[in-house]
């Protein structure tokens, strides 16, 4: 049984997503988790589109075991306070439309890199990464393209909105260590646990990856040999959706295989809570 999910409630819903990771990089192993709390207010519904105001409550590593993995989420984390209130438009099938509140979150970028400056006044190598900032923020598209790359988009809406689960969805997902994407075909199905409550289900096939993309993927990495490994990757998923068209909870495992020094896993787990 396949439907079509759309949302059908003005509302506000609460959300926490556990992210835990393990990583092998060179033959050293780090386990990390880390907690987002989204407060996710449907502010409109028309015939073609969704209006969102999305909260980021708060934004924590909950365990590492690597100082520098902390050093650098506490640094994204600051950067990323400009995005905390986004209000947006969406397609019915999840597709962004437009940043409602683009000078305000450009204007937030300039508060939130003055306060860094200002914290961090000592450290020089910084000034590079913030002018690659400013260019993203005041570039056309560019809050966009952030915004698309929240969480929100890949793990809550994921390509499950308005439309059917007959036929499988191409999505290229980034791998674990953002030297590329994997491309996958999406298979969806969904079926009625009760009249409020659906389940849906999806499994991703992974495409044959030419020579060219194996070495784009891993040549920057001494320890894999791109003429003979074959990378694994694996991607399922699993929600709950209720009958006004929103998670209940949901969970994805994506894993990628490349060798015995070159490798990992992360999942993510969605809870509603009041």
């Amino acid at each position: 049984m396949n439907n079509i999910f759309e949302f059908k409630a003005l509302t506000t819903q609460r959300y926490l997503l556990k992210i835990t990771s393990k990583m092998n990089l060179g033959g050293f192993s780090s386990d990390n988790e880390v907690e987002i709390r989204w407060m996710l207010n449907l502010k409109n519904i028309s015939d073609q589109s969704y209006t969102f105001e999305l909260i980021t409550l708060d934004h924590a590593m909950i365990k590492a075991d690597n100082s520098g993995y902390i050093e650098v989420h506490k640094l994204i984390s600051q950067m990323q306070k400009a995005l905390n209130e986004i209000t947006f438009t969406i397609d019915k099938q999840g597709n962004l439309i437009k940043v409602d509140n683009l000078q305000q979150i450009q204007d937030r970028w300039q508060t939130v890199k003055s306060e860094m400056i200002e914290y961090n006044r000592s450290n020089t190598s910084l000034e590079e990464l913030f002018k690659i900032q400013d260019e993203v923020f005041e570039k056309q598209g560019g809050v966009e393209s952030m915004v698309k790359a929240m969480e929100f988009f890949d793990i809550y809406l994921n390509m499950m909105y308005g439309r059917d689960y007959f036929h499988r969805t191409k999505k290229n997902i980034p791998n674990l260590f953002r030297s590329g994407e994997i491309p996958f075909a999406l298979k969806y199905e969904s079926n009625k646990i009760k009249d409020d409550l659906f389940d849906v289900n999806i499994e991703g096939y992974p495409n044959i990856l030419s020579e060219t993309h194996v070495k784009d993927l891993y040549g920057g990495f001494p320890f894999v040999d791109t003429n003979t490994v074959k990378p694994l990757y694996a991607y399922n998923a699993r929600y709950l959706i209720n009958g006004n068209g929103f998670i209940e909870e949901g969970e994805i495992n994506f894993i990628e295989y490349v060798n015995d020094k070159l490798g990992g896993e992360i999942h993510y787990k969605l809870q509603r809570y009041e």
